[in-house]
């Protein structure tokens, strides 16, 4: 397992890619070699492996082209199902979940991942055609749809966590959340795979016995 290095322009795009960077690290980076500094995880990391791949930082373009249009702003009834989701003051705010409570009846209502996911990619592809009705077939079609996408990679900690505490050994722990943090750090700071795996808590036993109940 080897130990994450400084960032270096002479680092390959390939080392880079294979540790993990939290998204300040990845802001640093692209405010220090003049990179478009604004966007996802995803987007940020893009730009680095551009400009390490040999592209000058000058012709790295921002991909967000179309901002969404926050000086409109939407009450919850006048939002509809035709109601574009840009430039037309839509946001995911307090206005949008009562949209949201009214049309599916409920007291309470919170955004999933995917709807903001939807709503970056709008914004980064500048669909003008979206509407709030695609936001409601997101929604809908959330757990049949399990493709994977850049945005998705970017919540390896909650992913890691989800599955440490699936496992039968994490129950063993008084303090698991701080065994997780352990062993994460351990999988942050290595080329290995974003993951957490069952092997991994095995092997490390002697680090984390003092949790144990």
């Amino acid at each position: 397992m080897s130990n994450r290095p400084q960032f270096d322009v002479k680092m390959t795009s390939e080392v880079f890619i294979s540790f993990y960077w939290y998204k300040t690290e990845l802001e640093q980076i692209c405010r220090e070699y003049k990179l478009p500094s604004y966007g996802t995880k995803a987007e940020l990391t893009n730009y680095i492996v551009k400009f390490l791949d040999g592209v000058p930082s000058s012709n790295i373009k921002s991909v967000r082209k179309i901002r969404r249009d926050t000086s409109k702003k939407l009450q919850s009834k006048d939002i509809r199902l035709d109601t574009k989701l840009l430039n037309s003051g839509f946001s995911l705010n307090k206005e949008a979940r009562k949209f949201f409570e009214e049309y599916y009846n409920v007291q309470k209502f919170s955004f999933c991942k995917s709807m903001g996911i939807k709503m970056r990619e709008v914004e980064k592809s500048g669909d003008t055609k979206a509407t709030v009705a695609d936001l409601i077939h997101v929604i809908e079609n959330t757990e049949k749809d399990a493709t994977p996408n850049k945005e998705e990679q970017t919540y390896q900690w909650n992913n890691f966590v989800r599955d440490f505490m699936n496992d039968e050994l994490s129950k063993k722990y008084k303090s698991p959340m701080k065994v997780a943090a352990i062993l994460w750090k351990l999988v942050r700071n290595s080329n290995q795979e974003k993951k957490y795996s069952h092997e991994l808590m095995v092997k490390n036993n002697k680090l984390i016995e003092t949790y144990l109940k």
